[in-house]
């Protein structure tokens, strides 16, 4: 795991909460493109899951939502977007490697995602954050950079929290296209809950699902140019 155990990264920072719903709304989230958007304020421009053994995969790239930036001073680097491996190794245990591009530096995290379940709807949620320090910079400010992105990151996961403390179980929910091989990925899942000898092999067997995101982006982007349009009319003039 990069950064675990290296010189120039933060300490890790450790959280834990308990969620009241089935363990099963966490692993969903594995294929979620659309929530990227919504949730995130993020383009996913290319999102891809491979499930193959143990593993489940996410790869996504990302772009950053221009009306939802948070404002900065003018001399601060923008955040440009994002690449992630997002990866399940077992029923409870995820590893997510981010990179944020900003205008002038990469910066890398690791982030820690496992859980257990208490019962059938209930389950401790457990995460951790790591940043590299950015090189090039003096001690201090590098460590703030590094410290201000794992609030980030905090933050952003967060919202993915508030939202399976708040989801309903739905065993067959009805989906379209792109909101992803959900109910591959629950079959993949599955095998974690069945006896050794009788795990099947649709339950193992590498699958891959590349989500066409073409269409979403360009409504999406329609949906931020008014926006940004909605913005300007309020300004003062």
């Amino acid at each position: 795991m990069e950064g675990a155990l290296e010189d120039g990264w933060t300490d890790w920072v450790w959280y834990e909460t308990p969620v009241h719903t089935n363990v099963r709304e966490v692993i969903d989230n594995n294929v979620d493109m659309a929530h990227f958007f919504y949730v995130h304020k993020s383009f996913p421009t290319y999102f891809k899951n491979i499930f193959e053994g143990h593993v489940a995969a996410q790869h996504m790239n990302g772009l950053a939502r221009e009306d939802a930036r948070v404002p900065t001073a003018d001399d601060s680097p923008q955040m440009r977007g994002n690449t992630s491996v997002a990866a399940y190794y077992g029923p409870s245990f995820m590893i997510d490697e981010l990179t944020y591009h900003f205008d002038d530096m990469d910066l890398k995290t690791t982030l820690i995602n496992c859980h257990y379940p208490v019962d059938e709807n209930s389950f401790v949620l457990q995460y951790g954050i790591i940043v590299q320090v950015p090189e090039g910079l003096d001690n201090e400010a590098a460590l703030t950079i590094a410290r201000e992105q794992a609030g980030f990151v905090k933050a952003g996961f967060e919202q993915d929290v508030e939202i399976w403390k708040n989801k309903t179980r739905i065993d067959n929910p009805l989906l379209c296209e792109e909101d992803g091989p959900v109910y591959q990925l629950r079959r993949w899942y599955q095998q974690f809950y069945t006896d050794v000898a009788d795990i099947a092999p649709e339950m193992v067997e590498r699958f891959e699902f590349e989500i066409d995101t073409t269409k979403p982006v360009e409504m999406w982007r329609r949906e931020v140019e008014e926006n940004l349009a909605l913005e300007g009319a309020g300004s003062p003039g």
